[in-house]
């Protein structure tokens, strides 16, 4: 690695605010109410009354914004960049999966009814499928969520959680092509009584925005995080 020069802080600040603004955007996008997100405050609302319907619209414009600084980020310092990229790729994208498993892996009945809900393996006459699903399926995020992070496997990690992505994604537009209102089960296990279509979509636009960098992640080399710094080009 290089010595910091001005050039690397530069470049670091930019990134910086890129990652602010992703977060904020996946945020806005998928995770409403929570103290990141700006549309559903009660100021903002108060400013602007309807700026809660906007929620999706604010967040997209929040990730475009953030990808456009990326890449002065990246002309003043490839190296730093892409070092700093695939540091942060693999921290959110491992830690997400790994959050995301917890829930599920602590009440795998009810995941296997969020799962019954999409009612694609009883399209296929596959109920029973739905319990092992249930079982098996938050464990593999559990484990290639923690080695994204902390093996040296991004390849093998990132091509597996890519696959989950594009899982994610047909499940998703199964159940918006089938007017079904669902509870996405991504991140909580709430009830699996009918919802509006709102969270199914807000989840498949989050999907699609995450397994570009996942994508990305597949072609890198595989090494440990602390060798993406320590390692020369």
């Amino acid at each position: 690695m290089e010595k910091f020069t001005k050039k690397t802080a530069i470049s670091l600040a930019l990134l910086i605010v890129a990652s602010i603004l992703v977060a904020f955007g996946v945020a806005e996008i998928s995770f409403p109410e929570t103290f990141l997100t700006v549309t559903d405050k009660d100021w903002m609302i108060d400013i602007w009354p309807k700026s809660y319907r906007y929620n999706i619209h604010v967040g997209l414009g929040a990730i475009i914004v953030a990808a456009g600084i990326c890449i002065p980020a990246y002309k003043l310092h490839k190296d730093f960049a892409i070092r700093a990229l695939e540091t942060l790729f693999r921290v959110g994208i491992g830690g997400m999966f790994i959050f995301a498993s917890i829930f599920k892996i602590q009440d795998p009945h009810q995941f296997a009814t969020l799962v019954a809900q999409y009612q694609f393996f009883s399209t296929l006459h596959l109920d029973f499928i739905n319990n092992f699903f249930a079982l098996v399926y938050p464990q593999f995020e559990l484990w290639f969520g923690l080695a994204m992070i902390f093996s040296p496997f991004v390849k093998e990690s990132a091509f597996a959680i890519f696959w989950m992505f594009v899982s994610f994604i047909i499940a998703l537009a199964w159940a918006l092509g089938n007017d079904l209102g669902i509870t996405c089960g991504c991140f909580e296990l709430e009830d699996g009584d009918a919802h509006d279509k709102a969270e199914a979509w807000t989840s498949l636009i989050r999907d699609l925005v995450l397994i570009w960098p996942t994508l990305w992640l597949i072609f890198r080399k595989n090494r440990s995080l602390i060798k993406v710094w320590t390692e020369k080009k």
